[in-house]
């Protein structure tokens, strides 16, 4: 589905078989010139409604010149690749995301690493299977793009008569950008800021010290400064009332890690056992995982606090109190 946000700027809504059900990507038009935010999850049928909006809205897939990416998570950059090969687009990304891509692709390292750093963590050998499977098959949906204009934090990009300001927003993901357009007021956030629900926060694997979460928070106040009267997210509807949301995700963040907090004591667990203790252990392998990920985020921040202790018994983290 397209939608005419206002003259030449348009969003495209592409359904998802996740959580979320649906992802935007955003096109702006110059003179039959388009450029592209995102591009959606690239799963069978995607390219297919992707090509009809832009033909719906009057213009051709072919005439995509530019692909800016926020970050480069399956579902907002998976059709980057394809969409290169057939119109020669040029792809922009921070330099941070292009590493987080390359890693990806490297699938031996990449496994090799998340299945250390899932069994440091509690993980069973069969869980950690289940969870490389499902990598692999993301890992597998993202066509293979090439760049070589890296997006540099604060820079002013111009196509026609539009011009945004690129603002690094890292924490969600280590490479996330957003797009400002300080004239009309508008943010394309990407999955910075959602309106419903705080967006998930991961570990890095490939970088033991990245700190999602306060990398995350650090990244709200930069947003919080700047001059936005609509945000326009990577999933779900626009809105204003910025420094609310702002406020409410950051009541969100303080809650669940002092939640958390109180799961911890005396008693040796792992980031896996307080996972299954704070949300349920009935849940598939996958969603164990992405508990693990949201547990061990604030248990890092807990640690660099000095509230709680980590010692490595055998090959494994345990966490308990000070």
């Amino acid at each position: 589905m397209i939608t005419e946000i206002s003259a030449n700027f348009y969003r495209i809504t592409l359904r998802m078989p996740y959580r979320l059900r649906h992802v935007h990507a955003y096109l702006l038009a110059q003179d039959k010139k388009l450029a592209l935010f995102d591009t959606g999850l690239n799963i069978p049928g995607a390219y297919e409604t992707l090509e009809k909006d832009v033909t719906g809205a009057g213009f051709s897939i072919n005439d995509i010149r530019h692909i800016f990416l926020t970050h480069v998570h399956t579902d907002h950059c998976s059709m980057a690749g394809i969409l290169q090969k057939k119109t020669d687009a040029k792809i922009y990304v921070s330099a941070a995301a292009l590493i987080e891509y390359k890693h990806f692709r490297q699938a031996d390292s990449a496994v090799s690493l998340a299945r250390q750093f899932y069994s440091r963590h509690g993980m069973s050998a069969h869980e950690i299977e289940m969870v490389i499977e499902e990598y692999e098959d993301m890992r597998g949906i993202i066509a293979e793009f090439d760049t070589k204009d890296f997006l540099l934090n604060n820079e002013v990009r111009e196509f026609g008569d539009w011009k945004f300001e690129v603002i690094f927003t890292p924490g969600h993901a280590t490479g996330h950008v957003c797009f400002l357009f300080r004239k009309e007021g508008i943010l394309l956030a990407g999955d910075h800021i959602l309106p419903y629900i705080a967006p998930s926060l991961s570990p890095n694997i490939f970088d033991d010290n990245f700190r999602p979460l306060q990398t995350y928070l650090d990244s709200l106040n930069v947003i919080e400064k700047l001059p936005i009267a609509t945000i326009y997210p990577g999933h779900g509807n626009s809105f204003g009332g910025v420094s609310e949301r702002l406020s409410e995700i950051r009541d969100h963040h303080a809650q669940r890690k002092q939640l958390i907090f109180g799961f911890v004591n005396e008693i040796p667990k792992t980031t896996y056992t307080l996972a299954n203790e704070i949300f349920g252990s009935n849940m598939p392998d996958f969603e164990k995982f992405l508990a693990l990920n949201e547990t061990f985020v604030y248990l890092q921040e807990l640690k660099f606090e000095g509230r709680i202790k980590e010692k490595m018994d055998g090959k494994v983290l345990f966490y308990t109190t000070c």
